[in-house]
């Protein structure tokens, strides 16, 4: 058996093998980052050592100490016997040769190292055992080497050591010593390194997410580590792709320039990346050799306080994926979550301070369960309570409900002072939404050439700091962008909450309908345009035959359009729709996925069905005829009443295409940053740390920027990318619950009994191909009867029929021409707000969402009736056909 392991082998063998020490920093080897030559004295030695006769009857009674008799004055010299007897024991001899080659072949014969203990239950999520365990540094020779190695092993059987073990419920036998071994971090003529310490991924002491903390002192770390010295102490903020320094204090002269620390925290948060999916937190131990940074540790930051507003502090947090399953669909890979993450988290919140209420900083907004997003509902239904007096349930409704709800204080919200105080926010919110809605058209307009010029300077050609350039710009528009994009879907959500309350008083059992009726047809939302203007495409073309024969081609040429004669109505016809819409893509919440200005081969799949076919008239009729029937009903309201409807419906048809708007004008910022992460990647495949330029989707933001930054050579980005390939397969087999419920510190937390458990997706779906009524969220009006079609991607949008109903999981831009074909829609997710929902009501095609376990309960052929009026979709007799196979097809990157 082999006792020390190179780094490479230690990351394969764990932390059982090689300690939480030593697997962290074989780890941190194995993804490219600078790790001193070492390796690992495995654990299994530790055993082996510590089965000598002399030693185990002495550990056998340590084993038996109670946590209070650990502190007891006679267990010391119980533990002295025990910690001599180590001492005075040899190594077995092939362990002592073991290290005298390990240390020659590494070169570390004669030159300083450090031993440093390495237990199996060291550095986790759970136990960190920070200053448990000894460390010897500045160990030179093989003899002195052996002797550190038995001094980490006595340090297990310290009083303090076995405490820490009673105290985490871990037994002796749990705990086995591996020992690091590695070469000091030295300045070149020095016995010290120029400056050490640490970095923590957020702020230990307030929680804070957004900061990277880093302790710094000149020379060895061990001072900074054990509070011996007073470092200074640097903040960095990260946000939106950017890293600020924030603050400096705690030393007179400066230990690191301000270079260098951004670039130590850029570092540091690559860490939080690789080993913890920018979740959970890494302290981060470092060294600096006057050159360059090298890592000694790195484990997760334990016992971290939670960010929250104030008065949720006690409750339980509620993870939920709610209508993000609509916005951010699936597994996203590794370099769209580290964008988007920003995104959402900057944006989710940011209508809070228009009404006064402050948000606090480093907040965790959005997390991932099994590679999926949540966000934190807790936070987002209080917060939303107690700046305006938005009541839980009715805050869930909006999200599609089928979610917990946290206890709020009974009784009126706007009674007392506090109700007083929340009628001022309401009233400055709406003011300033009112306000917002006035001035997006022009932030809409002055985005558009800022996004263009982004686009024209993405070249080969391009340096590497003129793409990084690019790439911050992008984030800055989309950090200024993102504000307006959540203050024109609140004011979606306003005016559809006013006609609902209002229309109740006169309508009780119409309003609802009226509500989504009169939101139909009104011919401004852009999601919806792009998909009637499909009908034009198919007209052109089908009047050309060279357009035909190039749409009717196997396979299409994605960019031969282009080819066809410069006077093509066609051609011309789709410059125009890729100029206005080019940016969009399927799915195109995940970078991975080609824009159709790149690749627009789903767009003419639909163009050449809808010209075979003979379908040039685009439904623009019905969905005008729906609202009008719903104006007449108007026109009897009482007629102080039928003016302010009229009104608030314009204003929600406005609300409606803002919001699908500006989704589309936020969506176009990631169209640069793709463009850039794509030519990174040609970088990347080029320099041969990756396959294929594709593979920078495994990658985060923060690590192609420190390829281009010149900061890493790009050494395991293949492997990382491997790695977290598997580990996306992984997540794609999990089917994780819609919430999750924790407490502060993450773990697993009940619900307390006033808070009342969403319905299980069980209780919600019959049998499959069974008969019965299933109630979601009526979200477009009207009623229609159809076979079933369930369509899982819209790359299987060709199998769907005229008049049939699309059942899908959720759906984006990429799914709209299919609603033109559909006799009504039904979702496994969504709300009032989501774009399938919206997109139906303008089409003026009967929608209800927010079904679980729909999927799973449809078979094709079976009829079904959408009532989009009352909610209900009713599964009828199955119809007397064969099922036909259902492509299964997951998003790819």
């Amino acid at each position: 058996m082999r006792w020390i392991l190179n780094w490479s082998e230690a990351a394969e063998a764990g932390s059982a093998v090689a300690g939480g020490k030593g697997w962290n920093l074989g780890r941190l080897h194995r993804y490219g980052f600078p790790v001193p030559v070492g390796g690992v004295v495995v654990a299994g030695a530790y055993l082996r050592f510590m089965g000598q006769p002399e030693i185990a009857a002495n550990a056998e009674v340590a084993a038996g100490l109670g946590a209070r008799a650990v502190t007891a004055p006679e267990t010391a010299s119980r533990l002295e016997a025990l910690q001599a007897a180590i001492a005075a024991a040899p190594l077995p001899d092939d362990m002592v040769h073991e290290i005298e080659s390990f240390l020659e072949n590494a070169g570390l014969a004669g030159a300083p190292v450090a031993v440093r203990s390495s237990a199996t239950a060291e550095d986790g999520a759970e136990a960190s055992f920070a200053g448990i365990h000894q460390s010897f540094l500045g160990v030179r020779g093989p003899a002195a080497v052996a002797e550190a190695i038995k001094r980490c092993y006595a340090s297990l059987w310290t009083p303090q050591a076995i405490a820490y073990r009673r105290h985490r419920h871990l037994s002796d036998e749990a705990v086995a010593c591996a020992v690091v071994i590695c070469a000091m971090v030295t300045r070149p003529g020095q016995e010290q390194p120029a400056s050490a310490g640490v970095a923590f991924t957020c702020d230990p002491k307030t929680g804070r997410r957004d900061l990277i903390t880093i302790n710094a002192a000149p020379g060895l770390g061990e001072a900074v580590v054990s509070g011996s010295v007073n470092p200074e102490e640097i903040a960095v903020r990260k946000h939106m792709g950017r890293y600020h320094l924030l603050r400096r204090q705690g030393s007179n002269a400066p230990v690191l320039t301000d270079d260098q620390a951004l670039a130590l925290a850029r570092l540091a948060d690559r860490v939080h990346w690789a080993f913890a999916d920018d979740q959970g937190p890494q302290d981060v131990e470092w060294a600096h050799d006057g050159r360059r940074f090298w890592l000694l540790q790195a484990r997760p930051v334990t016992r971290l306080p939670a960010v929250t507003f104030p008065g949720a502090e006690r409750l339980p947090i509620i993870w939920s994926n709610a209508n993000l399953k609509d916005a951010v669909a699936g597994v996203q890979s590794t370099l769209s979550w580290s964008y988007i993450k920003y995104v959402i988290s900057h944006a989710l919140h940011s209508s809070l301070p228009l009404t006064g209420y402050p948000v606090p900083e480093g907040l965790e907004v959005v997390r991932r369960f099994d590679g999926r997003a949540y966000f934190d509902l807790t936070a987002m239904m209080w917060s939303n309570y107690d700046a305006i007096g938005f009541l839980p349930a009715d805050y869930v409704r909006g999200l599609g409900g089928h979610q917990p709800l946290i206890p709020v204080p009974p009784g009126d919200p706007f009674k007392g002072p506090e109700g007083t105080r929340r009628r001022r926010a309401q009233l400055r919110f709406v003011l300033n939404i009112r306000r917002e809605a006035k001035q997006l058209p022009r932030h809409m307009a002055e985005l558009k050439p800022k996004v263009r010029a982004l686009l024209g300077r993405i070249t080969i050609s391009a340096s590497a700091q003129e793409l990084l350039d690019v790439l911050g710009a992008a984030g800055d528009l989309a950090r200024e962008f993102a504000p307006h994009f959540q203050a024109a879907n609140m004011n979606a959500g306003l005016w559809p909450e006013m006609m609902r309350t209002l229309l109740k008083r006169f309508r009780p059992d119409r309003a609802e309908a009226m509500v989504l009726g009169l939101l139909a047809g009104s011919g401004r939302v852009s999601s919806a345009e792009h998909g009637y203007r499909l009908y034009d495409l198919a007209r052109a073309a089908a009047q050309e035959p060279l357009a035909v024969t190039y749409l009717t081609g196997k396979p299409i040429d994605p960019q031969g359009w282009r080819d066809l004669p410069e006077a093509s109505p066609f051609r011309r016809g789709m410059a125009e729709f890729l100029d206005e819409f080019g940016h969009r893509a399927v799915y195109e919440g995940e970078l991975a996925n080609p824009r159709w200005r790149e690749d627009p081969t789903y767009l003419l799949g639909q163009i050449r069905d809808l010209a075979l076919a003979g379908k040039f008239a685009p439904p623009r009729a019905s969905a005008a005829a729906a609202r009008k029937a719903v104006e007449a009903e108007v026109s009897r309201l009482p007629f102080w009443v039928r003016p302010l409807v009229r009104w608030m419906a314009k204003q929600g048809q406005g609300g409606a295409a803002q919001r699908e708007g500006s989704k589309s004008a936020l969506g176009s910022i990631a169209e640069p940053a793709r463009m850039v992460f794509l030519e990174a990647g040609r970088r990347m495949a080029a320099a041969g740390v990756l396959d294929e330029a594709q593979q920078v989707f495994r990658l985060s933001a923060v690590e192609v920027e420190m390829f281009l930054r010149g900061e890493w050579d790009g050494v395991g980005a293949r492997t990382l990318a491997a790695d977290r390939a598997a580990r996306d397969q992984a997540w794609r087999a999990a089917e994780p619950p819609d919430a999750f419920i924790l407490d502060h510190e993450g773990r697993p937390a009940e619900l307390p009994a006033a808070m009342a458990a969403p319905a299980p997706a069980a209780a919600c779906a019959p049998a499959p191909g069974a008969r019965g009524v299933l109630t979601g969220i009526g979200v477009a009006a009207g009623r229609a009867t159809g076979p079933a079609r369930v369509i899982r991607h819209p790359s299987e949008g060709h199998l769907l029929q005229d008049g049939e109903v699309l059942v899908a999981p959720s759906t984006d831009p990429g799914w709209t021409p299919l609603f033109l074909r559909a006799s009504a829609v039904v979702m496994e997710v969504g709300g009032y707000l989501s774009h399938g929902a919206i997109v139906a009501r303008e089409y003026g095609i009967p929608a209800v969402v927010n079904l679980p376990g729909l999927l799973g309960a449809i078979r094709y052929g079976q009829r079904l009736i959408v009532d989009g009026d009352a909610g209900t979709l009713t599964l009828l007799d199955r119809a007397d056909v064969e099922s036909r196979a259902q492509i299964h097809l997951h998003q790819s990157y």
